[in-house]
């Protein structure tokens, strides 16, 4: 005999649930509170104030999209792989 399980039982919710979408920009200030909570923000300013054209697109930018150089830039200098910018995305939009 099969066991009923409720529709609300988190294992059911979370089995139906589909992921949640992979923001594909966000905004400076979630961005560098994201990179805060992970203890990378020191080296990714640093990255930035390395380049004057970076540091320029930084100070312009409103929103950073994951395939704008600059955000490439910062990808690279903590050689974080795609899944980890997924994260970093989604945790940067959940911060504004």
């Amino acid at each position: 005999m099969l066991e009923e399980i409720a529709d609300d039982d988190p294992a059911v919710v979370a089995f139906l649930a589909p992921p949640a979408p992979v923001p594909s920009s966000c905004t400076k200030l979630g961005l560098k509170r994201a990179y805060d909570e992970l203890g990378n923000w020191a080296i990714v300013k640093a990255a930035i104030a390395a380049d004057q054209s970076v540091q320029e697109e930084w100070d312009l930018a409103t929103e950073l999209r994951r395939a704008d150089p600059l955000v490439q830039r910062m990808i690279a200098a903590l050689g974080l792989s795609d899944a980890q910018v997924d994260q970093l995305l989604i945790r940067a939009n959940a911060l504004v």
